[in-house]
């Protein structure tokens, strides 16, 4: 059982207060997860005063054992007509996630009586941007794991081995030391490393080709995400040339992460290095993105980004240069912001 009120808890009540709401809906799982710290399913209802988590029957026992600090509101109907029952005397001002909830669903509740619905926009994924001690620790071990299984699937590459087959070792080496893989791996080899995100084929591995392996564990709801390029033999120089690059650029950027700097000038500065290599069309994607119970969660680094970086914050910088019908080459690694620079996980 979860006892005492969680950091997460602790500081979206603040937020609550500060904006002066009388509550705020969270339907997005994740956040849901995040302030709980359980998985069990449900909507969480936060006042400035209390904390409910709203369950259908299937999962009130489980969320009575596992959550002491909670309200456990048990319903077996709809959402609003739960809410309109859990909500009375507690005022009028009630925000709600304006990612998650759908259209039906705001309509439905925008009928309760004496309660005007308020849109908050990423107030949790906020939170969730910096991480503490136990988060961090998480991370490193989910991090540590999906390191030994890069190691680990390099030695089974062999001529006549399929993407398949290796997409299926890594979900196989990483559920038997983790909670599995914080998303399905992705194996490419030769001409098909050119697909940024393709999926694992039949295809075969021949001698002499370039491979590429993006994976990540997850370790008590905290992902990872990383990615190798391996030379399977004697590759074209060239491929040994833009492997090199990569590195390089992926290297220069990462050291202009530290408190401060902001996502989207550090977006610009690696793409900006693409370029004067002439690989600016070559580069598909943004350079990184943060991480946590997410793969893909803020901040993200897009033209338009204007996170500014703090300590505590986890992200990947993931440079790529994509020759359509030849290859590709990614190298992504993760970085913690620390008080005066940053530090690989």
């Amino acid at each position: 059982m979860i006892q005492g009120m969680r950091r997460s808890e602790r500081s979206l009540k603040k937020k609550i207060k500060e904006e002066e709401l009388d509550g705020l809906i969270i339907t997005e799982p994740h956040n849901v997860f995040y302030l709980t710290g359980s998985r069990v399913e449900g909507t969480g209802l936060v006042t400035q005063e209390e904390s409910f988590l709203i369950v259908s029957p299937v999962f009130a026992e489980e969320a009575k054992r596992e959550l002491g600090g909670w309200k456990i509101v048990v319903h077996a109907g709809r959402l609003d007509e739960v809410l309109e029952r859990t909500w009375k005397k507690r005022g009028s001002r009630l925000g709600f996630e304006t990612s998650n909830l759908s259209y039906d669903e705001h309509q439905r509740l925008s009928r309760i009586k004496n309660i005007e619905l308020i849109p908050c926009r990423g107030w949790v994924e906020e939170l969730r941007m910096t991480k503490d001690e136990a988060e961090l620790a998480r991370m490193e071990e989910s991090t540590k794991v999906a390191h030994s299984a890069l190691e680990y699937l390099e030695t089974k590459l062999r001529v006549g081995v399929s993407e398949k087959e290796i997409s299926q070792e890594a979900a196989c080496f990483l559920s038997k030391r983790s909670e599995g893989e914080a998303f399905p791996s992705i194996v490419l080899f030769g001409d098909r490393t050119s697909l940024p995100h393709g999926r694992p084929s039949e295809r075969k591995l021949k001698q002499n080709e370039v491979v590429l392996v993006d994976l990540g564990a997850r370790v008590e709801g905290y992902c990872s995400d990383l990615t190798r390029t391996f030379f399977f033999g004697q590759v074209q120089r060239k491929w040994k040339s833009i492997f090199d690059l990569v590195t390089q650029v992926q290297r220069q950027v990462m050291e202009e992460i530290k408190p401060g700097a902001r996502s989207g000038e550090i977006n610009e500065m690696l793409k900006e290095r693409m370029k004067k290599a002439g690989y600016r069309d070559a580069f598909l994607h943004g350079s990184g993105h943060g991480i946590g119970i997410d793969v893909h969660e803020a901040p993200f680094f897009n033209p338009d980004s204007k996170y500014i970086f703090r300590e505590g914050m986890v992200v990947t910088v993931e440079p790529g240069i994509y020759l359509p019908g030849e290859g590709g080459v990614r190298v992504e690694k993760m970085v913690v912001v620390t008080k005066r620079g940053n530090r690989i996980l």
